[in-house]
């Protein structure tokens, strides 16, 4: 029997979009309170004896100190700290100035610094709420969960109508994975300002992390409506409606959210990957490209930009972002499997085996790229080693039907008629609709004498492949059948 194989329809994209909200989508963050959503402490009474001395000390370190706050309200966090540097060198007893310089040093990112300030401010008040919690939100930021639930329990403990103290305490429990722990510290904080959107915004974080999508949506409705411009939260609800495909309104909450911060990388990126998922790619592209010129040591702009320029079938543009996540990651294993996905499209089988090879090493539970070597392995003319990668990818994933499909094909190539019988039945199993693997099976099964499944898997391929629009598939499907008949 000539045994005819179907010939699939070019396509547009030479590699398919990935798009994820992994760890990479990265991005919705329940971000700690500010500075001023702490009630400010009075300053430290002067002696009477020295009073006008003193209260001329407290009146110039004041002013500079409120100089300090105005710019910090804005983000000028540079400027508020030589204005809040001015105030502690007239008055350096003012434990309310190292808070604030605390502040401030930690947005700059200097934590070493912040916690200096925070640990004077407390030896000069050791009953400063406000200095505890502000220097357990910087422990946390520094990577210390424990001395940040210390520090905040010490806040709390000094003063528990403390709201924000609330809100940064079930941020880090969220973060330790004690949800119900986070979601009673949120609800505490809203019992004592019902209008809190950052303690809606976290606690609608978490509801979403347990699957609870509803009193998420609830929670981030809620925050939009109490504060209409809060980016944050119009970033959360986006993230939710591309979870639950709804891209297009994680599009317009994504654009919302870049409207009140046009330098949100977070809001560009989750937007880019909605828009590759629209199919929107040119517009992906420009929201990756900006994410890249606002934060160019991002590995995995690159990547998402790579695979879009592929799908635009620009590979070089392709290959030069995919050079650039390796540059800043060498061991990227997504990267090198894309790369060598899209130099086997482009006719580099032995570039593409090379990049599998080490993507598997980076990572060797990465079943997909297993089936990608595979492939290289098959079209350099190695069977086995394809059959033995094709092997391994189903090993990690039972439900990979294009390895099961493909290592029947090996299978067929190398005379396993049963074998790969096997391999296209579990294809089937797992996708009913591969016109391939009905065909296939349908060829080794007149092959063996069983001509009335044979005919019935070949009626079944023909019908998906004209449906599919594959018309040298149908054809090839209806010479079979014919062949069949004629014995």
């Amino acid at each position: 029997m000539n045994l005819l194989r179907p010939t699939r329809r070019s396509t547009l994209c030479a590699i398919a979009l990935t798009v994820s909200f992994a760890s990479s989508l990265v991005d919705i963050s329940s971000a700690f309170a500010q500075t001023e959503a702490f009630a400010p402490i009075a300053p430290t009474q002067p002696d009477a004896s020295k009073l006008p001395e003193a209260v001329k000390t407290q009146q110039d370190a004041q002013k500079f100190y409120r100089q300090g706050e105005d710019k910090a309200k804005s983000a000028n966090y540079r400027g508020a700290l030589e204005n809040y540097n001015q105030a502690l060198q007239i008055n350096p007893s003012f434990s309310q100035g190292y808070v604030a310089r605390g502040v401030a040093r930690s947005n700059v990112g200097d934590r070493v610094g912040a916690l200096a300030d925070f640990d004077q401010a407390i030896k000069l008040n050791p009953s400063d709420a406000i200095a505890y919690a502000q220097r357990g939100t910087t422990h946390f930021s520094a990577g210390n969960a424990e001395a940040a639930m210390t520090d905040l329990n010490k806040a709390l403990e000094l003063n528990p109508t403390l709201a924000a103290a609330y809100v940064n305490r079930g941020y880090v429990r969220s973060q330790s994975n004690d949800a119900e722990g986070a979601i009673a510290d949120f609800d505490q904080a809203l019992r004592l300002q019902p209008s809190y959107a950052p303690a809606l915004l976290n606690r609608g974080f978490v509801s979403l992390n347990k699957g609870d999508r509803q009193s998420a949506l609830n929670d981030f409705n809620q925050a939009i409506k109490l504060q209409p411009n809060y980016a944050e939260a119009y970033l959360s609800r986006g993230t939710l409606h591309h979870q639950t495909d709804d891209d297009n309104a994680a599009v317009a909450d994504f654009s919302q959210a870049i409207r009140f911060n046009p330098n949100y990388v977070s809001a560009y990126y989750n937007r880019g990957l909605a828009q590759s998922k629209l199919g929107n790619l040119e517009a992906a592209q420009a929201d990756f490209t900006k994410v890249a010129q606002l934060n160019p040591d991002k590995p995995e702009v690159f990547l998402q930009r790579g695979q879009v320029q592929a799908a635009l079938e620009n590979p070089q543009g392709a290959i030069a972002d995919y050079n650039q996540a390796l540059k800043l990651k060498p061991d990227y294993a997504e990267a090198l499997k894309s790369r060598g996905d899209l130099l086997a499209t482009t006719g580099d089988k032995q570039g593409a085996f090379n990049d599998y090879n080490q993507a598997v090493q980076v990572q060797p539970d990465f079943a997909s790229a297993y089936t990608s070597r595979a492939d290289a392995r098959s079209h350099l003319g190695d069977r086995q080693g394809a059959i033995a990668d094709y092997s391994q990818a189903v090993s990690l994933n039972a439900e990979d039907a294009k390895a099961y499909e493909n290592r029947g094909k090996a299978k067929m190539d190398l005379g396993d008629t049963r074998g790969a019988i096997a391999d296209f039945s579990q294809t089937l199993r797992i996708d009913a609709r591969v016109a391939d693997a009905h065909y296939y099976r349908g060829v080794l099964l007149a092959k063996l004498g069983n001509q009335r499944d044979a005919i019935a898997d070949l009626r079944q391929a023909g019908d998906l492949y004209r449906q599919q629009g594959q018309a040298d598939g149908y054809r090839n499907t209806l010479k079979q059948i014919n062949q069949i008949n004629s014995r």
